[in-house]
């Protein structure tokens, strides 16, 4: 009986420490592999690194058929949201959920066309290319006739800060898109049956 006992009392003791070993290791692994921010628990040092939320953001375009990329600037609160935890784990199942909520809302231009400008290095513009894109704003009214649905692309960024020359720059970590049937698989099932 008091084997028993001592034996229980030892393997109580001996599992709390295997268990947080376990999930120390599997942040470690997601951190590593996976982009988990280290604020969500990856690879627990998240006192000494600036790798946060705000040092992550991400870039959204609607691209169309003709190739086409429209810069979407003004997302809805759940879609903010959506973002921000696929940004915390930059996994593409996360951001496909953020870019299924977002390609389900009907985006409208803000202004017609605008030409991309060149700039200097002092930021002041040089010239205009050939290329333009559209400022695309979400809206409530919906169209009479049924469109072809843009893809949906997402950027993933993230700031990295050099301590020896004491600059912040932006880095593209990853670009996702998704493609009309993908964002709208499961309409398409849910149609079918």
């Amino acid at each position: 009986m008091i084997i028993r006992s001592v034996v229980w009392r030892w393997t109580m003791m001996l599992c709390v420490p295997c268990v947080a070993l376990v999930i120390v290791a599997r942040q470690v692994y997601l951190n590593t592999h996976y982009g988990l921010s280290t604020w969500k628990g990856g690879g627990m040092g998240m006192f000494a690194a600036a790798d946060e939320l705000a040092n992550r953001y991400a870039k959204v375009f609607l691209v169309h058929s003709d190739g086409n990329r429209d810069p979407l600037v003004q997302l809805t609160p759940e879609d903010e949201e959506l973002l921000n935890r696929a940004l915390e784990y930059p996994a593409r199942k996360n951001f496909l959920r953020a870019a299924r909520q977002i390609g389900s809302e009907n985006w409208i231009p803000a202004f017609q066309r605008r030409p991309v400008l060149r700039v200097n290095g002092n930021g002041d513009p040089m010239n205009a290319e050939d290329k333009a894109y559209r400022v695309m704003v979400a809206s409530p009214l919906r169209s009479e006739r049924e469109e072809r649905k843009p893809s949906v692309e997402i950027q993933f960024w993230k700031l990295t800060y050099d301590p020896h020359t004491r600059h912040l720059r932006g880095s593209l970590a990853e670009t996702f898109v998704f493609s009309p049937e993908e964002l709208f698989e499961w309409q398409a099932t849910r149609n079918d049956s």
